[in-house]
């Protein structure tokens, strides 16, 4: 039979008065140590310190005595204490950690039992990341919720009121509101789709036109990826000549690479080249002695991009993107032999998106 352990961890939470002194160094975390803790708890202590001490606090390490020895340690931090306290135990058989916060800044103590994700390294790293995330979560309602009148002083009251809440040192501050800008995770390999509304500027000549946008991609690294994009049909170019006018419709096809900075907040910039096809139909109308008539005209299609990408959710995106492209060869509206308008050479394509990650 598999024998299994789990690890139970009690938080508390007690922060530093605003008139402590001034110190060069973070503020201070305690991890308490059960004597009798074995190798898996060790470990998952470790990989919390890690974390911690990434994140510019410093760290210290008790060693306690049963139960009563821990909750001393844990409850009562004392007199300039640290902003944390933190207790890691097993729970029997059990494959699951608890963690207990108890937050002397929103006056709230928050309870988590977290199953197990696996074992090794990997899942000891994951304990360690939940449990600093829970303290963060924790501390997120007093800087971005404004008092309510239960916080107000009490008045004259014959019994003691309680100890007025802690002020937040400055650095977990600073800890806390990362938080609450830190960028949704980068997703490995995945689709994308996006679709949107393009306005395509072919020249000066024929002016621009608006039409839909779809495109899909291939993700294959956070950072790179590889799709296809498709404009069209686009209408609303037009062409006018003493001979007569046309109506212009366009479509195009790029195949494109891209790649994508990682995100700033919840924005990140991405650069693409593709190449593709170009399709031009003008519909003329003509002014005697001429003849109406129409015809197209098929081009290679050349493009290079930039775009801005704002997360709205984990896989829900707004991209607003323009790319200069190029018609090989310059396709052209004809009245009478004579040549009119010439389209993309060069042009513009600029689109405003919805993407979705799939």
């Amino acid at each position: 039979m598999r024998r299994t352990v789990g690890v139970a961890g009690l938080a508390t939470l007690a922060w530093l008065t605003g008139a402590s002194n001034a110190r060069a160094e973070g503020s201070r975390v305690v991890i308490v140590r059960d004597r009798s803790a074995d190798a898996v708890v060790d470990r998952a202590e470790v990989r919390l310190g890690a974390e911690l001490r990434a994140a510019g606090f410093e760290v210290e390490e008790r060693v306690v005595e049963g139960d009563d020895d821990a909750r001393r340690v844990v409850e009562d931090p004392g007199e300039g204490g640290p902003f944390a306290t933190v207790l890691l135990r097993r729970s029997g058989a059990r494959t699951a950690t608890d963690v207990w916060v108890a937050d002397h800044v929103t006056h709230k103590t928050v309870v988590r039992r977290m199953g197990s994700r696996g074992t090794g390294d990997a899942a000891e790293r994951a304990l360690a990341l939940r449990v600093v995330e829970l303290m963060r979560a924790s501390l997120v309602e007093g800087l971005v919720l404004p008092p309510s009148d239960d916080d107000l002083p009490p008045g004259p009251s014959p019994i003691p009121a309680p100890a007025p809440a802690r002020v937040l040192p400055s650095d977990v501050g600073t800890w806390t509101r990362d938080a609450l800008h830190e960028p949704p995770p980068r997703r490995s390999s995945h689709v994308g789709v996006a679709l949107g509304v393009a306005g395509a500027f072919a020249g000066p000549d024929v002016g621009t036109a608006v039409a839909p946008a779809l495109r899909a991609a291939w993700y294959a690294t956070p950072a790179w990826s590889f799709g296809v994009l498709a404009v069209g049909p686009g209408f609303g170019a037009h062409v006018s000549a003493a001979e007569g006018t046309a109506n212009v419709r366009q479509e195009l096809a790029l195949g494109e690479v891209a790649f994508e900075s990682a995100p700033a907040g919840v924005a990140s910039v991405f650069v693409s080249l593709g190449a593709g096809a170009y399709h031009l139909y003008a519909s003329g109308d003509a002014v005697p002695p001429y003849t109406s008539g129409h015809d197209d005209a098929w081009s290679a299609l050349l493009a290079a991009g930039i775009g801005l990408r704002v997360h709205i959710t984990g896989a829900t995106s707004v991209v607003v993107d323009a790319r200069e492209v190029l018609a090989l060869p310059r396709p052209v509206v004809v009245f009478a032999s004579e040549r009119v308008a010439a389209a993309m050479h060069p042009g513009t394509l600029g689109a405003l998106s919805l993407a979705v990650d799939l």
